[in-house]
């Protein structure tokens, strides 16, 4: 990298920065923790001189000089080096990570942000946002400063008009969404509009959802903070609430529209309001959180901790801000205002407001009082804009979210005949859904609209005499009316015989109904007959969008590297070394044994092998020939590879590996052979003259060919976890083409004591066969397994390498199902296994060897049994 040529210093700085970006995506082991180390610690001691040979390059070629800087730095900086080292188990003679002084790691790391910050005002767009990019992860780290996210995030969005930089508009967006934390909070609301603008126009939905996402948990962040500095006695900053972040004209447009074609307001709220139910869950831990990060988290501590919920108040304000969706003709889609009615619920359960609102004699504070008066007036409103409610659907459960938690005790009885009392406007509203004709009501479904509504008059009718008294009228009209099948009429007599009892014995009024839940009852899901609607697929489409940004961004699966940062070398992440098999026979002069690595990301599995001269002698000459079967290929194209040793020493181990490529899903193996070479480095031409050798000597001085026991590749180490919701699971089931069945038995071995169903607190019985399924890359869907007396299932989802989808399902009978004492006795259980792919070529390798199957997803705990024997032996039985 200090090389005179400068295209030499260019294709060394290009190498280093390729290497250093594997390094984060690849696995980490100690090959590559080692070279990240030397690397670091070079770029780290030589930074002066690497920043300066950078300055001399042409301006083209300055742009690659910047991530390994800037990544060096930041390694040293958060103490990630240190842990690269050990885990490079290198940490003999190396230096303790308290020597390096903290000072020397701020001044390191605010010299290559003083040689960067020129290049901010370059005319160079590319350069521009490789400069700001990499500045904002230094940024981040202790030490790291908000004037330099602020500077770099303004020098990127200027590049948003450039006509050049149009194709990379997703790419600034994420970066300043991502990034956008680490502002001072007067930027981050100045910013918040202009970005609420830019992500509108974001073609990608993915990268829509994953700026949407960061946007709202700003929102939240700003909200919090700033209510936060006012308890504290600071002023208070305008336009950090709620309502003032989401006012430009635009969003207020969308949301106040009846009709819109776009989905962003759509997808909007639904984020909003998914982002306030992560902030009601506690925070994901946080140990390594430092520098300008620990903002955001401690803005959304506040929202989070012991005592005031303070992220209701946020929440309250977005249930106020999103308040016109329930007015929203989305084309029969429900996802968004389900989130909202779902909101809406739990902040009515939680401030309990089917009480009314609470005063200070009965212990509330001025801060309850206040947000149980805004939340009685946003239910009214609600109440107020139910005529002008698009659908029968929604109609129907925005009555019950709110009738469910209004507080009908609290009604004036003088207004008792007033159209415009809240009581009877609902029970109109009612009557209008119950006596509902709309074609489109009659197509979508009507009868969950009349359920949901019957649902909520034995609730309120229940509740309250006067709603009582005008519900039994509605339902003896609905009863005796055309519109009501078999299964209405019975349910309307049922709910008129409870509101008769209720109101004849009001001291038994828990009768008829019960105390609220903070549930919602309700789902966007469609019945399976409607799984092919339109708006049924853009429902579970935008559900699956925003979950998945939503869990990206505040609950994120940790990546290794981050792991390994957390925990340090002595995580318990760090997979133990695989089993060595042996190879060879007892008589052998050599001694192989071997166990594999696979690598999915590459698709390679690398066998390692370690050989060992058994003889007295030193063996001059051992060629060690590996040949391939199955699914398995050399990157080079040979059909074999062959690897020379020389000079055996008795005793004395020695170590080679094996790369080999994997085309497809494929029962595969690789076959070792040993070539011995007994007459190899013997001086036969030490003799002069033509002495003919003996036949026995010849034979003695041949090629000796050893041939090993093949290594097979299990098939499960060909598999990936597949994380899918039950839901999603069971939906995909029935449509996987390619089925497979077959039956197993395990041995149960008595544990010693009378296994009933009461005895499960300890060592479980159930299973006992199936226990290596826990340590397979399966992904088991359902979040609880289903375990009864009478038996089990289990659903497991995998991926190929390849992309190819596989679900296993098991099934079968507990041992305390069986009429038996087990205590000490050993029974046979048995066990059905169904297993599904989206691809015949998976379940016909699966098939061609069951046992071999079965023996790698359990270990051999599990042998397989054929259908003329299973019949035979339950004819027995």
């Amino acid at each position: 990298m200090l090389d005179r040529s400068d295209a030499v210093c260019r294709a060394a700085f290009e190498a280093v920065a390729r290497l250093f970006q594997e390094f984060e995506a690849k696995r980490m082991s100690p090959v590559r923790s080692a070279w990240a180390v030397s690397t670091i610690d070079l770029i780290w001691k030589k930074r002066n001189a690497l920043i300066s040979r950078s300055l001399v390059l042409p301006i083209e070629s300055f742009r690659v000089t910047v991530f390994p800087l800037v990544y060096a730095a930041k390694s040293v900086a958060s103490g990630a080096v240190e842990v690269f080292r050990k885990l490079s188990k290198a940490g003999g003679g190396v230096e303790s990570p308290s020597s390096v002084v903290s000072a020397e790691k701020v001044i390191g790391v605010s010299d290559v942000v003083s040689h960067l910050l020129p290049f901010l005002s370059s005319l160079d767009p590319p350069l521009i946002f490789e400069v700001g990019i990499n500045m904002l992860s230094l940024a981040d780290v202790p030490g790291g400063k908000p004037e330099w996210a602020s500077a770099s995030i303004i020098a990127i969005l200027t590049l948003w008009d450039r006509q050049e930089f149009s194709p990379a508009r997703e790419s600034i967006v994420r970066a300043v969404v991502t990034n956008l934390h680490l502002l001072d909070l007067h930027m981050q609301v100045s910013l918040f509009k202009r970005l609420l603008l830019m992500v509108r126009n974001l073609r990608a939905e993915s990268d829509r959802m994953h700026a949407l996402a960061c946007i709202c948990r700003t929102a939240l962040c700003v909200d919090l903070f700033a209510k936060e500095s006012v308890r504290r006695g600071q002023k208070p900053l305008a336009g950090t609430d709620i309502a003032s972040l989401f006012e430009d004209a635009r969003t207020k447009d969308d949301l106040n529209s009846i009709t819109n074609k776009s989905l962003f307001r759509e997808e909007l709220v639904a984020s909003l309001v998914e982002s306030c139910f992560q902030l009601s869950l506690p925070l994901p831990e946080q140990k390594t959180t430092s520098g300008t990060e620990s903002r955001v988290i401690g803005a959304l501590a506040y929202g989070t901790g012991y005592g005031a919920l303070n992220w209701t108040e946020s929440a309250l304000e977005v249930v106020e801000v999103c308040k016109p969706c329930v007015m929203w003709d989305c084309d029969g889609r429900t996802y968004a205002i389900d989130c909202y009615l779902k909101l809406l619920v739990r902040l009515c359960h939680i401030y309990d407001t089917r009480g009314g609102v609470k005063t200070i004699k009965t212990g509330a504070s001025q801060d309850q009082i206040l947000n149980e008066t805004r939340l009685r007036n946003l239910q009214l409103q609600l109440i107020k804009d139910l005529p002008q409610v698009h659908t029968p659907r929604i109609c129907a459960r925005l009555i019950w979210a709110i009738a469910e938690h209004f507080d009908l005790e609290g009604l004036d009885p003088l207004l008792a005949d007033d159209p415009e009392d809240p009581l009877n406007i609902m029970i109109s509203n009612i009557h209008k859904v119950l006596f509902s004709i709309d074609s489109s009501a009659t197509s979508s479904n009507r009868l969950q609209d009349v359920q949901a509504v019957l649902l909520c008059a034995q609730r309120i009718g229940s509740r309250n005499p006067r709603a009582g008294q005008l519900l039994t009228k509605e339902l003896e009209e609905f009863r005796t009316s055309t519109l009501a099948d078999s299964v209405n009429k019975h349910q309307c007599r049922y709910i008129l015989q409870t509101i008769k009892y209720v109101t004849g014995h009001p001291e038994n009024r828990w009768a008829g109904v019960g105390d609220t839940t903070g549930d919602y009852p309700f789902s966007h899901h469609k019945l399976t007959v409607q799984f092919f609607e339109a708006s049924a697929a853009q429902d579970r489409k935008l559900e699956g969008l925003v979950h998945k940004a939503i869990q990206e961004l505040w609950r994120p699966d940790p990546s290794e590297l981050s792991l390994l940062l957390t925990k340090g070398a002595d995580s318990p992440y760090l997979k133990v070394a695989p089993t060595a098999y042996t190879l060879t026979g007892s008589s052998d002069p050599c001694y192989i044994e071997a166990y594999h690595l696979a690598d999915s990301v590459d698709g390679r599995i690398t066998m390692h092998l370690k050989i060992l001269n058994l003889t007295e002698l030193e063996l001059d000459r051992v060629d060690i020939r590996v040949g391939l079967t199955g699914a398995l290929y050399y990157m080079d194209g040979c059909p074999q590879a062959v690897r020379q040793l020389r000079n055996l020493v008795s005793q004395d181990p020695v170590l080679s590996s094996v790369t080999v490529g994997v085309s497809h899903f494929e029962r595969c193996a690789l076959w070792v052979q040993v070539l011995y070479y007994p007459s190899y480095g013997s001086g036969g031409g030490d003799y002069e003259g033509d002495y003919a050798e003996e036949p026995q000597i010849m034979r003695q001085k041949r090629t000796l060919i050893l041939r090993c026991q093949p290594y097979k590749i299990p098939l499960t180490d060909l598999l990936l976890p597949h994380r899918c919701s039950p839901v999603e699971y069971f939906r995909m089931w029935p449509s996987l083409p390619a089925i497979l069945e077959y039956t197993g038995i395990y041995t149960y071995e008595g544990s010693g004591f009378k296994a009933t169903a009461a005895q499960q607190s300890e060592a479980s019985p159930f299973l006992s066969g199936l226990k290596s399924l826990s340590s397979k890359p399966f992904h088991q869907v359902c979040s609880h397994i289903i375990r009864t007396v009478a038996g089990f299932q289990l659903c497991f989802a995998a991926k190929t390498w390849h992309g190819g989808f596989l679900g296993m399902m098991v099934f079968g009978a507990s041992e305390v199902s069986r009429n038996v004492d087990l205590g000490d006795e050993t029974t046979t259980m048995l066990c059905k296994f169904v297993v599904r792919a989206s691809d015949a070529s998976i379940i016909k390798e699966i098939g061609s060897d069951l046992q071999g199957w079965l023996d790698d997803i359990t270990d051999g705990g599990v042998e397989y049994m054929p259908e003329d024997e299973v019949k035979a032996l339950l004819r027995r039985g």
